[in-house]
């Protein structure tokens, strides 16, 4: 008998193998699931700048007229790279350490960023010129966040000399489009800056983001909207349903359905302004609470993949405070996966500053076999892309570039076991399969079969067989049991991508 299995139904750990919908995998490792496909993700290699000289903390993109500069941060300096030249714009030298987070945001074409330990600074984009304090900001204040709304900045978390205002929300004047907010004084009633104490709730304010027609203030365990409605109190504020916060700052991701944030628990929610819902619930909230190391929040960071249509979980697992590994949930097909990250400290959109044809001259394989779109520029300045700081080393990476990761070759694993095709109680024998695979041709596959008389396990795995794209038919081999097994694995460079595979079986009875 034939059973075809879908091969896109994405990463599922929550749910007992023997229950998992047909496509869905057990274990995922590096693979990508989209457009009804399971294959390799992509690779990163460097961003086309200078090479960072220290370990990068955070990384933004900025545009300025007709010049892109991104922009990365250490722990004591600012440099913007145009992709030809890298400039130290820090001016006052930064005093905060590794595990103080950046937040950074654009407001008017101006970049903004903060450290939490030094005065929120803006740059105007002229390599000329260095980081400046914020007008009218008081030399004695901190703020955990800042982020842009409207035409406002916004500062959260506020610090006032020595004294803590861990509730409180402070709002700049309105901008003149074009240039930074002119003052912060809430006292001057000719202004519009204002603050006020989100203390319904006792948790503290960890970050925000702008959230159609309001901005999101979130706590660590609560969520409250700011919504302009002008007049003497510009803003009105409001508790937002749920006990949903964020871990930490650059927690929240904007996608086209709304927040996805990575929250107390942990978990991970999606809120598009009513009461967040979990999207882990059910699928993959245990391995998240497994894997991910409580004690380095300062290390975990969510930012969206949009060409991918992903949302990116970075955390660390390996009890650093560098993201080791992603957990990635694809909005579209609403499908999960797990890969291998670079020790990411910190990501970023937006528009690299040179060209990688993907043409008939540049591509390896063929027609059938190229996985990406014909006479594509990957690096298009039409075209966004995610970029990943990273340490050890020292890197900007350019990600979903190249099928390797820096230059090497990984591992790329799926993963089903508890397969009993609806008779549990019968041994089936499994004598190979026809897999269905697009790919570059050579690249090579293995596969490897097993095999459980009790659902439990344990299982007995066959050797792995190798399966050459372009000249294998068939990946022969064997396995008998009640329960089977199928392991893809590949550490090639080619790309490839799986659609469905065939499974050659033979039932033999209940014994």
């Amino acid at each position: 008998m034939i059973f075809t299995i879908p091969a896109s139904g994405g990463f599922v750990s929550d749910v007992e193998p023997h229950d998992l919908a047909d496509g869905q995998w057990s274990y995922v490792q590096n693979a990508r699931f989209r457009d009804g496909y399971a294959g390799k993700i992509g690779g990163h290699a460097a961003l086309p700048v200078t090479a960072p000289a220290s370990t990068p903390l955070h990384v933004a993109f900025h545009q300025v007229e007709d010049k892109r500069y991104w922009i990365w941060s250490d722990a004591d300096n600012t440099y913007a790279d145009d992709g030809t030249t890298q400039t130290n714009i820090t001016g006052t030298t930064l005093t905060g350490g590794a595990t103080d987070r950046f937040t950074s945001c654009v407001i008017g074409g101006v970049y903004v960023q903060n450290n939490q330990i030094d005065v929120p600074s803006y740059w105007d984009g002229d390599t000329t010129s260095n980081l400046t304090a914020l007008p009218d900001w008081d030399a004695n204040d901190r703020c955990k966040s800042i982020r842009s709304f409207k035409n406002y900045l916004i500062a959260l978390n506020i610090t006032k000399s020595t004294t803590e205002y861990p509730h409180m929300v402070k709002w700049s004047h309105a901008a003149v489009p074009g240039s930074i907010p002119a003052s912060w004084d809430a006292t001057d009633a000719t202004k519009d800056a204002g603050e006020r104490d989100l203390s319904e709730t006792t948790d503290h304010i960890v970050d925000g983001l702008a959230l159609g027609d309001s901005f999101i203030v979130y706590k660590e365990r609560s969520a409250y909207g700011l919504q302009y409605i002008g007049g003497n109190a510009i803003f009105r504020s409001y508790r937002l349903p749920g006990n949903y916060g964020a871990l930490a700052q650059n927690c929240v991701a904007q996608t086209p359905l709304g927040h996805v944030v990575l929250a107390n628990g942990p978990d991970v929610v999606l809120h598009n302004g009513g009461e967040p819902q979990s999207i882990l619930s059910g699928r993959v909230r245990d391995w998240l609470i497994g894997s991910f190391n409580g004690a380095s929040t300062a290390g975990a960071f969510v930012v969206a993949n949009m060409s991918k249509d992903e949302a990116w979980i970075c955390i660390p697992t390996n009890g650093g405070n560098a993201a080791n590994t992603a957990l990635i949930w694809n909005w579209k097909n609403n499908t999960f996966t797990v890969r291998d990250l670079p020790a990411a400290t910190a990501a970023a959109w937006g528009v690299a500053n040179a060209t990688l044809p993907d043409t008939w001259a540049t591509t390896s394989g063929g027609w059938e076999s190229d996985t990406d779109r014909w006479d594509a520029n990957v690096l298009s300045l039409a075209e966004e892309k995610l970029v990943i700081a990273a340490t050890n080393p020292n890197a900007l990476y350019l990600m979903d570039q190249t099928t390797r990761f820096d230059g090497s070759d990984f591992q790329v694993t799926l993963e089903r076991t508890g397969m009993a095709f609806g008779k549990q109680q019968s041994v089936k024998t499994l004598r190979g399969c026809f897999p269905r695979i697009d790919g570059t041709t050579g690249t090579e596959l293995k596969f490897e079969y097993g095999a459980a008389m009790d659902v439990e396990g344990p299982y007995v795995w066959s050797d792995p067989i190798t399966y050459t794209v372009g000249s294998t038919y068939r990946a022969d081999g064997f396995a008998s049991g009640r329960f089977l097994a199928l392991r893809v694995r590949s550490n090639a460079n080619g790309a490839w991508r799986l659609k469905s595979i065939d499974l050659d079986i033979v039932e033999r009875g209940s014994y």
